[in-house]
C-alpha cells in the first residue's frame, strides 16, 4: 500500500468522524429548537386556559398563577434562543469542516485512481515490450549460422 493510499484512508475516517460530528451538533440543535417549539406551546395552553378561566369565573388568583407560569416558559424559551444561535454556529462550522474533509478525500481518491490507472499502463507497456522482446527472440532463433 503506497503512501498516498494510506493517506487516503486517514482522510476517509477523519471525513466520516467530520461528518459523524456535523450530525450530532445539528441533532442537538434540532432537538432544542424543537423543545423550544413544545414549550411555546404550553405556553399558548396556558393562555388559553387563563383566557377560558376568565370567561367562566375562576379565581384570580388561579388565573395569576397560570399567566406567572406561562411567562416563566415564554422567558425559558427566549433563554433557549443563545443555545440555539451557538448550536447553529456550530453546526454551520462543523458541516463546513466536514465539507473540507469530504473535498479532500476527493481529492486524494482522484489522484489514487490517477495512479493506479498509471501503473496499470506503465505494467502494460512492461509486458508488451516483453512479449515483442519474446517474439522477436523467437523470429532470431531462425536465423544465424546454424551450420556453420
Amino acid at each position: 500500500m503506497s503512501a498516498i493510499e494510506l493517506l487516503l484512508r486517514l482522510a476517509k475516517i477523519r471525513e466520516d468522524q467530520a461528518m459523524a460530528r456535523a450530525k450530532r451538533v445539528a441533532g442537538q440543535m434540532n432537538q432544542t429548537k424543537a423543545f423550544k417549539n413544545q414549550v411555546l406551546d404550553y405556553a399558548k395552553e396556558y393562555e388559553i386556559q387563563m383566557l377560558d378561566g376568565g370567561k367562566v369565573g375562576t379565581s384570580v388568583a388561579f388565573i395569576q398563577d397560570s399567566n406567572a407560569f406561562r411567562e416563566k416558559l415564554i422567558a425559558s424559551s427566549l433563554e433557549m434562543d443563545s443555545q440555539i444561535n451557538g448550536l447553529t454556529q456550530a453546526s454551520e462550522e462543523t458541516l463546513k469542516v466536514a465539507t473540507q474533509a469530504r473535498m479532500r478525500t476527493r481529492g486524494l481518491s482522484k489522484l489514487v485512481v490517477k495512479k493506479r490507472l498509471e501503473e496499470r499502463k506503465k505494467r502494460a507497456k512492461s509486458e508488451l515490450n516483453q512479449f515483442e522482446d519474446n517474439f522477436s527472440a523467437r523470429l532470431n532463433l531462425q536465423t544465424g549460422t546454424k551450420d556453420a
